[in-house]
């Protein structure tokens, strides 16, 4: 697979993009995630948000946010890098695919990002809950990881980790491409490069609603192994059904939602203007 610094590049700015605007919620979700059924200390997103600004500030909807911002760009760069390449190697019109062949693309490329952003993963997850709050350095929290279970305990949730990211790509690049072609036969322009930025935005945050609603039992299961990186897939699957039902696996889903409605439509917003310069100087060249 031949590989597009392109890709990688637009990847990278939409990374970027999509943290800073959907980071609070994540923070959020996370907490709301991991909470036990003993000692729930947030009634819901509401109650979660009032809660943490009050006691730890407003910059602690920020927290995590290097790690995010490594693991995001590291997911980013891998994702669309190896969603490019494997459009090229498999598809002799690259530019011109369906919208379940998008689909299909994007799930395999979630193969690559899965696996690599992992182990940053682990370590957001770790600050962000309130349990490891005091934890704040990273380094600090990367050894109590090694510390606590080797250097496998930088790949617990993986399988969670694929179990969401497969499907969710697949949900995710399909989604887009059917809603920024929904908004093309609606505004009758015949290229994705002629929609205006705000119609980027509203397809991208569309696609990741979407998506996130079809995978978010998934993201639970990922979030309570990489708190606990003792629990197995099998175990946490049924003490989340035991305690909680299946309520337990849509915890935090709230949240999780209205932060990716701006996050991914930054995400895709972030990488349409990008190729869109790049296309602006090739052509002065």
């Amino acid at each position: 697979m031949t590989l597009d610094l392109r890709e990688t590049t637009s990847g990278v700015v939409g990374a970027i993009f999509n943290v800073y605007f959907g980071l609070p919620f994540d923070v959020i979700k996370v907490r709301l995630q991991t909470q036990s059924q003993q000692s729930r200390m947030y009634r819901g997103f509401l109650d979660c948000f009032v809660k943490t600004v009050h006691q730890e500030s407003v910059r602690s909807l920020w927290k995590g946010a290097i790690p995010a911002l490594s693991s995001t760009i590291l997911e980013n760069a891998v994702l669309f890098s190896a969603n490019g390449a494997i459009r090229r190697l498999i598809y002799d019109s690259p530019n011109s695919l369906t919208t379940m062949e998008e689909a299909l693309v994007g799930s395999a490329a979630g193969f690559f990002s899965a696996a690599a952003i992992t182990p940053a993963e682990v370590v957001k997850c770790r600050l962000q809950t309130y349990q490891h709050a005091e934890s704040m350095g990273i380094l600090r929290c990367l050894k109590s990881v090694v510390r606590e279970s080797g250097f496998a305990g930088l790949t617990a949730g993986l399988p969670a980790v694929m179990l969401r990211d497969v499907p969710f790509n697949f949900c995710f690049f399909g989604s887009y491409d059917h809603y920024t072609n929904w908004f093309l036969r609606l505004m009758e322009v015949d290229s994705r490069r002629e929609l205006h930025p705000m119609t980027v935005l509203t397809a991208g945050g569309l696609a990741g609603a979407t998506s996130w609603t079809l995978v978010f039992p998934a993201d639970v299961i990922k979030s309570r192994m990489q708190v606990d990186a003792n629990l197995t897939f099998r175990h946490c699957v049924r003490s989340i059904w035991r305690l909680q039902g299946l309520a337990g696996f849509y915890r935090g889903w709230s949240s999780c939602v209205m932060g990716s409605f701006p996050a991914d439509g930054s995400l895709f917003l972030g990488v349409e203007m990008t190729h869109r310069l790049f296309a602006h100087l090739e052509m002065q060249s």
